[in-house]
């Protein structure tokens, strides 16, 4: 029990992107596949498009949010969303395609800057569905951005991609955040560790 808890003493955690001493033997090899060819892989392809088509589409989502939306707060912060995610993620994708030579998936200028979005009155979406959507919605594109970078061994690729989740990430907590602040939602249940059944796993 002493040489484990002195393992974990010595055990480093806690520096940006899981680094520790030792990560520059990883790293020599994921440094050298680095742009290392300028052609996709076949499951790179399908992910940067199939990431740009997502982007695509959320970008329109994001405008009917805006568009109906009555808080002004949500209207605002779906509006940096756009700025700070939607349109930086579908640029990488764009960027990576437009190396390689290939088509864009979907004509950009079909998307509409939420600057012209005009607002409307419906009863079809209300503020309380608007944030909660944005909650889930940011929690699938961490799951789709993290799957996305597995696809990948080109690894400036996959870096677009975690660059991606991360944007996908903060916006996670903060959509969580203002739907609490506002009554939208409930905060999630925690559990006390005080009186939880203590365990004991015994080695083979």
């Amino acid at each position: 029990m002493q040489d484990e808890a002195d393992l974990m003493e010595r055990t480093e955690i806690g520096r940006p992107e899981g680094k520790t001493s030792h990560s520059g033997y990883a790293e020599r090899y994921y440094e050298k596949a680095r742009a290392d060819r300028e052609s996709l892989s076949a499951s790179e392809y399908v992910a940067v498009v199939q990431g740009f088509l997502r982007e695509f589409v959320c970008m329109g989502q994001c405008n009917l949010y805006i568009a109906s939306a009555k808080d002004p707060q949500i209207k605002e912060a779906i509006k940096v969303y756009l700025e700070d995610v939607c349109n930086p993620n579908i640029a990488e994708m764009k960027k990576i395609l437009e190396d390689g030579g290939y088509m864009l998936p979907a004509p950009l200028e079909e998307a509409t800057s939420p600057d012209q979005v005009r607002d409307i009155d419906t009863n079809a979406i209300n503020d309380r569905m608007i944030t909660i959507s944005q909650w889930f919605g940011t929690r699938g594109f961490m799951t789709l951005w993290n799957n996305f970078a597995a696809m990948s061994q080109r690894t400036d690729v996959r870096d677009a991609f975690i660059r991606n989740y991360h944007r996908a990430n903060r916006w996670h907590v903060a959509f969580n955040e203002m739907a609490i602040e506002k009554g939208h939602m409930m905060p999630l249940p925690t559990m006390d560790a005080k009186g939880l059944m203590r365990t004991t796993v015994m080695g083979g």
